[in-house]
């Protein structure tokens, strides 16, 4: 809970100091772990730092790995629910790593979700020359299922322009990954988001 706290009170001043909604950035994204996601505390640790940098709620988005949804119980959902009282929303991460249960899905309500590179990469196998069929299929059926419950699609680890494509064809709009951008520093970002005019 330390850990996480340090986290999000570095990402909220950052946001502050830099005034990133200004420059153009609708939302943050902050991971939470596991323990945090059902400790009792989460909301209001969570809000005492918003209110601190004076963060408008709506610019945190909250995510929350896979395995953490399944495995939590009903403080989880709990936490969700106040923290989206407040205004915050949601992502479900690293979404079908093996831990999916789809049955859950209905239970509660994410913004987002973010599909793991483990379901794109398959479709791209080079060795066999072109796309996996199976590995199309599944994917292309989960893109559908997530359309249809009309929740935001991230595509993590897209690494070609092939990749790209492919994905908004398929309907995803959101993506990520070093075809874009390896992971930067403070300053990398800022000098980013400074000469690099594409990403509004």
């Amino acid at each position: 809970m330390e850990l996480g706290e340090i986290v999000f009170d570095k990402v909220c001043a950052f946001a502050q100091k830099e005034a990133l909604k200004d420059r153009g950035i609708e939302y943050i994204e902050v991971n939470l772990s596991g323990i945090q996601c059902v400790h009792p505390d989460l909301p209001s640790q969570l809000q005492d730092i918003i209110k601190k940098y004076d963060i408008t709620p709506r610019f945190i988005n909250l995510e929350i790995t896979e395995t953490a949804f399944v495995e939590s119980g009903e403080m989880l959902q709990e936490n969700m629910l106040k923290l989206r009282q407040m205004g915050c929303s949601f992502s479900m991460d690293y979404f079908g790593t093996g831990y999916s249960n789809l049955s859950r899905m209905a239970e509660v309500v994410y913004d987002l979700v973010k599909l793991d590179k483990s379901l794109i990469w398959p479709c791209f196998d080079q060795e066999n020359s072109g796309k996996n069929s199976k590995a199309t299929a599944i994917l292309e059926n989960v893109i559908k299922l997530l359309l249809q419950l009309n929740v935001k699609i991230v595509a993590e680890g897209v690494e070609t322009k092939e990749m790209a494509t492919y994905l908004n064809n398929c309907g995803v709009t959101n993506l990520q990954g070093y075809y874009y951008s390896k992971p930067i520093s403070e300053e990398a970002y800022l000098d980013f988001l400074a000469t690099d005019q594409s990403y509004l």
